[in-house]
C-alpha cells in the first residue's frame, strides 16, 4: 500500500514538473485550434525596433516551432519565423502574421507600428534611383508596346510580356546566370506575330517617386483606371510591393493571376529597363511567371529606329538563275496565276524585300490568256521573249538578266490592264525586277516568278513594287501534292524541331521522322498544308509512333483532329497538345535520337472528320 501511494505521488510530481516547464503562451496556443483572435501582436508575435536604428524593424513569432508562419509586411511576405524590415520613410505601417492550422491557412488582424524618421541610407541602393530618379525626383515607365505592335527595347526583349519559370528571378533574367535546379525557362514572343498574348496598344504608364515618401501612380489606358499608392523595394531579395495599386498589365491576364501587388519579383532594372513579374497561379496551363517589360518614358520619347543605310532588295533562292535560264529546258511558257491558286494570286503589291503584301485585288476577266514565253539562247543576242496580251496582240524582242535579278526587255511588255487602276508594264527603262522565285519541292523544277515594277513616291523614293505573278506551265497534268511536316517544341519553346518535308500524293501510308534529342517535350503536331481545303472529307489516322525506335502506346481517338491557318485549310493532328487532352502524354516523347510517326491518309471518307477549329491555338 505504501508503494502504491509512493508511485501516485511520483506521478503527480512529474506532471507538475511537466506543466510548469511550459510557458503560459505555449500552453495556451499549442494545445488548441487557433483563431484569428489568437494571432495578435504580443501573443503570437512581436514587433520591435532596432535600438540603434529604429528604421529597422524585427518581427518574431512566439508560436511553437511546429507552426508554419508567414509575415505580411510593407516589404512583402516572408515565410519564416522572423523577418527584418528596413523601412526608409517615416509613416504609419501595418503587419500581420498568418499560420497554417488544421483547418487551413489563417491570418491574424493587422497591427500598426510607426516609423518616426527618414533613413537616407536605405535608399542609397542604386535600384531606388533607377526606379524613381532619386530622392526628390520621379520617373515614369511605359509598358513596351504601342498600337503599331512596336517594341522599342527590341535589343533586350521581343515584346512587352515574357513567360518565365517560377524559380527564375533577378539572377537568371537580369544577370543572365544559369540555374542548376528548379523550374527555369523563358519565352518572350513578339506581339506582331503573336496577337493572342495581348492587344497591341499604348497601355499607359507607371510613375514612381521619392518625394516625401515612395509613391506610385499607375494609369491603365486599356481600362481607364488609375491607382495612387506607395511602393517598397526589397533590394536584397529583389522584390517590389505596391500598396493601393496594381502592376500595370493587360486585362487579358486578369483571371490567371491572383496577386498583382505583393512581393512581385523584380526581374531587371537599370536606367531605362524595368521588368516586374507576377505569378500566374490560376491557370489551367499551370504556374509560371508573367514578366512585364517596361522602358523609361525618356527612352520611349527619344527612341528612333535604327536606320539601315543598306538598300533593301529581294533575297532570291539559291540556284534561281539556273531555274530560269535552263540549258536543258530552254523555253519556258508562263501564265498569270489564277485567283484561289494554292500559290497565291495573279498580281499585287510587294515590299522592298520582295515579300507580297497581304491584299488581294480583283482581276479583270480574260487576264488568264496573257502569256510570256522566255527562250534561253545562251547570249544576250539569242535570249528572246514573246509577250502575248489577253487581246492576242504580241510583243517580241530580246532580254537580258543580270546577277541582281533584273530583267531588261528590249521592247517592253506593252500596257495591260489587270484590274481596276492596276496595269502591267515595265519601268521606263524596260526593266522589271525578280521579287521571288519558287520551285516545285517534289520535282525541283521552276514553279513561279514574281516580277516587280518600281513604285516611286513624290520625293523620288522607291517604296514598293507592283508585282506580277507568273507561273511556269508544264506539259500534262501534274499530280496534286500536299506538303506534310511533323513539328516538335520543348518546354518554353526553347527548342523547336521539324521533320523533313513529306509529300502526300494520294491515299496511303506516310512516315514522318524528327531526328535529334530533347528531354523536355511540350508539344508535337503534324500539319498537312492545304489538304483540308481541297478534301473536306479527308482523314489522317495515326498508325504508329516510335520514340528512339521503340513503339509507344497511343489512342488515335484521343489525338486532336482539327485544322490550322485562318482559312482552316491545313489538316492538323496534335499528337501532344499542351493545351488539350493529350497534355499528360508529353513525357513519353523525351528522345535521344528520333521520333517517327506513320499515318494513313484518306482523301474521301464520306464525311467531315476534321472540324475547322484551330487546335491548341490559344493560351492563357
Amino acid at each position: 500500500m505504501k508503494i502504491t501511494k509512493y508511485i501516485y505521488s511520483l506521478l503527480a510530481v512529474v506532471m507538475m514538473a511537466f506543466m510548469t516547464g511550459c510557458s503560459p503562451d505555449e500552453y495556451a496556443l499549442g494545445e488548441k485550434d487557433l483563431s484569428s483572435d489568437d494571432l495578435v501582436e504580443g501573443i503570437a508575435y512581436t514587433i520591435t525596433h532596432d535600438s540603434n536604428n529604429p528604421n529597422i524593424i524585427y518581427l518574431k513569432s512566439l508560436l511553437p516551432s511546429n507552426y508554419a508562419v508567414t509575415f505580411d509586411t510593407p516589404q512583402g511576405r516572408f515565410q519564416a519565423n522572423s523577418a527584418t524590415l528596413k523601412i526608409p520613410f517615416n509613416g504609419e505601417y501595418q503587419a500581420r502574421i498568418g499560420v497554417t492550422t488544421r483547418g487551413g491557412f489563417l491570418w491574424g488582424p493587422y497591427a500598426d507600428f510607426t516609423v518616426e524618421d527618414f533613413c537616407s541610407e536605405f535608399v542609397d541602393d542604386p535600384l531606388w534611383t533607377y526606379i524613381s530618379g532619386g530622392v526628390g525626383e520621379s520617373k515614369t515607365w511605359k509598358l513596351d508596346i504601342d498600337a503599331n505592335a512596336l517594341t522599342r527595347h527590341s535589343d533586350l526583349w521581343a515584346g512587352p510580356l515574357g513567360f518565365w519559370g517560377v524559380d527564375d528571378d533577378w539572377s537568371t533574367c537580369f544577370l543572365g546566370q544559369t540555374a542548376s535546379a528548379g523550374d527555369h525557362w523563358n519565352w518572350t514572343p513578339d506581339i506582331a506575330g503573336n496577337g493572342w498574348v495581348m492587344t497591341a496598344m499604348d497601355y499607359g504608364y507607371m510613375t514612381f517617386d521619392l518625394i516625401g515618401g515612395a509613391h506610385v501612380t499607375v494609369h491603365n489606358n486599356e481600362t481607364g483606371e488609375e491607382w495612387r499608392g506607395t511602393y517598397m523595394l526589397d533590394t536584397d531579395n529583389h522584390t517590389i510591393t505596391l500598396s493601393d495599386a496594381e502592376l500595370l498589365h493587360n486585362s487579358g491576364h486578369d483571371g490567371v493571376v491572383t496577386n498583382w501587388s505583393k512581393s512581385l519579383k523584380l526581374m531587371g532594372l537599370d536606367d531605362d529597363r524595368l521588368q516586374i513579374a507576377a505569378l500566374r497561379d490560376n491557370s489551367s496551363e499551370g504556374p509560371c511567371l508573367l514578366c512585364y517589360n517596361f522602358c523609361s518614358q525618356d527612352y520611349w520619347d527619344n527612341w528612333k529606329p535604327v536606320v539601315d543605310e543598306t538598300p533593301v532588295t529581294p533575297t532570291l533562292m539559291e540556284g534561281w538563275r539556273s531555274l530560269i535560264q535552263n540549258p536543258t529546258n530552254r523555253e519556258i511558257t508562263f501564265k498569270l496565276a489564277e485567283d484561289g491558286d494554292e500559290d497565291g494570286f495573279a498580281f499585287g503589291y510587294c515590299n522592298l524585300d520582295g515579300s507580297v503584301k497581304d491584299a488581294t485585288l480583283s482581276a479583270n476577266d480574260g487576264i488568264e490568256d496573257a502569256t510570256l514565253v522566255l527562250y534561253y539562247g545562251g547570249t544576250d543576242a539569242t535570249n528572246t521573249y514573246t509577250y502575248t496580251a489577253p487581246d492576242g496582240s504580241a510583243i517580241t524582242g530580246t532580254y537580258t538578266l543580270d546577277d541582281n535579278g533584273i530583267f531588261t526587255f528590249s521592247n517592253g511588255l506593252g500596257n495591260t490592264s489587270l484590274g481596276a487602276n492596276y496595269n502591267m508594264s515595265t519601268n521606263a527603262d524596260n526593266t522589271l525586277r525578280i521579287m521571288s522565285v519558287t520551285k516545285d519541292d517534289y520535282t525541283g523544277a521552276l514553279k513561279s516568278v514574281w516580277l516587280g515594277k518600281q513604285c516611286i513616291d513624290d520625293q523620288g523614293n522607291l517604296f514598293q513594287y507592283q508585282g506580277y505573278h507568273w507561273k511556269a506551265q508544264t506539259a500534262g497534268a501534274a499530280v496534286k501534292k500536299y506538303k506534310g511536316v511533323l513539328n516538335y517544341f520543348s518546354t518554353g519553346f526553347a527548342v523547336t524541331l521539324t521533320s523533313s518535308d513529306v509529300f502526300i500524293t494520294g491515299d496511303g501510308d506516310y512516315t514522318f521522322t524528327i531526328n535529334g534529342a530533347n528531354s523536355e517535350p511540350y508539344g508535337i503536331y503534324l500539319d498537312i498544308a492545304k489538304l483540308y481545303a481541297d478534301n473536306n472529307n479527308c482523314d489522317v489516322i495515326i498508325k504508329s509512333i516510335k520514340v528512339d525506335g521503340n513503339e509507344i502506346s497511343f489512342d488515335d481517338a484521343t489525338i486532336d483532329r482539327g485544322t490550322a491557318d485562318g482559312d482552316h485549310s491545313t489538316v492538323r493532328r496534335y499528337i501532344v497538345n499542351p493545351w488539350g487532352k493529350t497534355a499528360d502524354e508529353a513525357s513519353k516523347f523525351s528522345f535521344t535520337s528520333s521520333i517517327e510517326v506513320t499515318v494513313h491518309v484518306t482523301y474521301d471518307t464520306g464525311e467531315n472528320k476534321m472540324e475547322p477549329t484551330e487546335a491548341g491555338a490559344k493560351r492563357n
